[in-house]
């Protein structure tokens, strides 16, 4: 028989596929899980369990989804946008900020929309300011506008020179900024065509255009018949010069009535020549001889006749005209299958990811994009998924075509090339019900949050400038439908958003809800279950409030000390066994984390297939209270933090250092160990140290 002590010092691999249970050679096996439930990754290698959903409201509907988008206006104005239906089948939007919902007066804030609960899924959108850009293939775009804390405009956007293929059931259905450029792509009749608006103009996409003032139109300038200002009102006259023509798309110099410079482009019918000598045509209204003027006696613009543009001002080029360098641009990805865009991303040049593969597009040479200077190249062939993407660091995290992978793309020196990685090549199985969703949150951790198909969240923690990308589930009573992630300038963290469909005595109902922020420390604020509430006041044995939880069996964390489960009343209330001032009350929840089997050598070499017994167990844990150690979740030993001099009925405090429980499972060729907490108190898991005896 031999000894065996190794030691497990960081789980920066994540929960791993069953796949890899024999590969002990493999340098990530050591870092790795077998399980790492309702747990966190630090990316300096702990784990620390996942605090709590907070309860905010019930959903739009209890029968139909919603959609959370998130809309910053800056590092203290953040929002959460709920999309959805109300009962009767009307879209609404409602806005959340500060941990709650905004009202207007007494009551909730809500926008009337047309977008229904099969639209929510193809939503895509943009930021630029108070101004949030919306796609769908079969809406007109629109924006939605922040006028105020309690008052959103929604409208339809006003192009110049929109393309006619964007007219019903054919509407742009991506969208994103490059270069100073509004980018739409990927109409249903056009799947791989992308428009750019003109540079600083996120309206205007026409495609070829002259800006103001154009070339001669500085030779026919308006003279002034009275008064100062040449505006081309009546008995104001230019000259044309022997030989010079006027007619029809012609144009000349003046002043607008304010006094500032214009020029006017004629479109009406009249049609001058100075033959023999010079000629003065004068503006008439009505017309006998000169031409119309371009004011009419009210001050208007007389817009059958005229066109006024301002310096800088553009206009329609004429045939034969190049483009500017700043017009909008139209490109279609050629030399593909016909799948269409599914996302683009402004990085140096734009990521455009469609369901066959990786482009980019952008100007040549690396030069600024413009009409005569595009260029697209096919990265990959990976294919991307009807979903939206996150942008972290230098990469964009996308989920492929098929649903089951997170690919990592990125420009890779080394190969000169860009790149789609598999980030769940080693924790395949967390996919297989498929991803739907993705939201990021960069603070305190850079963790990557995933929708699963059945309802369950995925984390990914992912630093890989320190060669971090560890997965764990996160697992509820329900299932969570939708995600969002939004800056929480209280908390100075990323706060993760959902919309969560539970079971309630018996009834399904909807929340919106959202992850508590990490554990501080104080034993009595700690937050460890779901769809939960607070109560913070005087003493009191009854807590009310709890109507969305009636009938469940809840958690309950009383100034820092866990009390008995108790059931929720009809009335939305609970009594405690005797009086506190700070309580936690929620759906319970349990963390698990179970390593890989343990390898630590023999005299004889490996450990594994050898019939071993693990003796006991030691872990250092972090601002921790409670927890057990054993074979698996259904056997399994109690942590003591409490010593024999510390009162009954208080709580004990946080404790940081090691423990050790005699381990309770005989001889086994499995050798796996579980740390579990089930009760609603923190975990944080920095080291584990099994002592083993291994049969030779």
């Amino acid at each position: 028989m031999s000894i065996s002590t190794p030691i497990l010092t960081n789980f920066t691999a994540g929960e791993m596929s069953p796949r890899l249970e024999g590969r002990v050679d493999l340098s990530k096996y050591y870092n790795g899980c077998r399980r790492l439930e309702n747990f966190l990754v630090h990316p300096h290698g702990g784990v620390t369990r996942r605090t709590g959903f907070r309860f905010v409201t019930n959903a739009l509907s209890d029968q139909k989804e919603s959609l959370l988008v998130p809309f910053e206006f800056n590092g203290q104005q953040t929002y959460v946008l709920e999309f959805g239906e109300d009962e009767s089948g009307q879209g609404v939007m409602r806005v959340f900020a500060d941990h709650g919902i905004v009202r207007s007066g007494e009551e909730e804030y809500r926008l009337q929309t047309p977008y229904k609960v099969g639209d929510l899924t193809r939503l895509r959108y943009t930021q630029s300011a108070d101004v949030l850009i919306i796609t769908h293939p079969d809406h007109p775009v629109r924006k939605l506008t922040r006028l105020h804390h309690d008052n959103w405009s929604l409208e339809d956007m006003v192009f110049l020179g929109a393309p006619e293929v964007w007219k019903e059931n054919n509407y742009p259905s991506s969208v994103g900024f490059f270069e100073q450029r509004l980018v739409l792509a990927a109409t249903p009749n056009e799947p791989g065509t992308i428009w750019f608006s003109r540079t600083g103009e996120m309206t205007d996409f026409r495609l070829n255009t002259r800006e103001a003032p154009l070339e001669g139109w500085r030779d026919k300038e308006i003279i002034a018949g009275s008064g100062t200002v040449r505006s081309g009102k009546t008995g104001d006259s230019f000259k044309l010069l022997d030989g010079e023509g006027f007619e029809k798309q012609d144009g000349i110099k003046g002043q607008h009535p304010d006094g500032t410079t214009r020029y006017y482009r004629y479109k009406g019918d009249a049609n001058h020549v100075a033959n023999g000598s010079n000629l003065t045509i004068v503006f008439q209204s009505p017309v006998t001889t000169g031409i119309e003027s371009i004011w009419d006696a009210q001050g208007n613009l007389q817009e059958a006749y005229w066109e006024c543009y301002a310096v800088g001002d553009r206009t329609e080029a004429q045939a034969g005209d190049t483009p500017l360098d700043d017009d909008a641009i139209e490109v279609t990805l050629s030399g593909r299958q016909a799948n269409a865009i599914e996302f683009i991303i402004p990085r140096s040049r734009l990521w455009v990811g469609t369901a066959g593969g990786e482009w980019t597009v952008g100007g040549a040479g690396g030069d600024a994009l413009s009409p005569e200077n595009v260029k697209a190249n096919h990265e990959g062939a990976c294919g991307a998924a009807r979903f939206r993407p996150e942008s972290i660091g230098y990469a964009t995290l996308y989920i492929q075509r098929s649903g089951q992978k997170i690919r990592e793309m990125a420009y890779r020196l080394e190969s000169d090339a860009y790149v789609s990685n598999d980030l769940t090549l080693f924790s395949e199985h967390i996919s297989k019900s498929g991803f739907k969703q993705l939201a990021f949150a960069q603070e305190p951790d850079s963790i990557l949050y995933c929708v699963r198909g059945d309802g369950t969240l995925a984390a990914m923690t992912y630093a890989p400038s320190q060669e971090v990308t560890a997965w764990s589930i996160l697992t509820t009573q329900g299932a969570v439908e939708t995600i969002t992630s939004i800056y929480d300038d209280t908390t100075k963290r990323d706060q993760i958003w959902a919309v969560v469909r539970r079971e309630i005595d018996g009834q399904e109902r909807r929340y919106i809800e959202f992850l508590e922020a990490p554990f501080n420390g104080n034993i009595e604020d700690a937050f460890f279950v779901d769809s939960g509430l607070t109560y913070s006041g005087p003493q009191t044995s009854t807590v009310a409030g709890l109507e969305h939880l009636a009938g469940e069996n809840v958690a309950i964390l009383a100034d820092g000390a866990t009390r008995p489960n108790a059931t929720v009343s009809p009335q939305g209330t609970i009594t405690l066994d005797r009086p506190a001032s700070t309580i936690q009350v929620g759906l319970p929840y349990a963390s698990l984390a179970q390593p890989m089997r343990l390898e630590g050598g023999s005299h004889r070499g490996t450990a594994q297939t050898k019939r071993q017994r693990i003796t006991k167990v030691a872990v250092r844990f972090h601002q921790t209270l409670g927890g057990k150690i054993g074979p698996d979740e259904h056997r399994m030993e109690s942590i003591n933090f409490r010593s024999a001099s510390m009162p009954m009925g208080r709580s004990v405090g946080t404790f940081s250092g090691d423990k050790s429980v005699v381990f309770p499972k005989g001889w086994t060729r499995e050798n796996i160990l579980t740390v579990a907490q089930d009760q609603p108190l923190p975990m944080t898991i920095l080291l584990i140290v099994p002592t083993t005896i291994i049969n030779e």
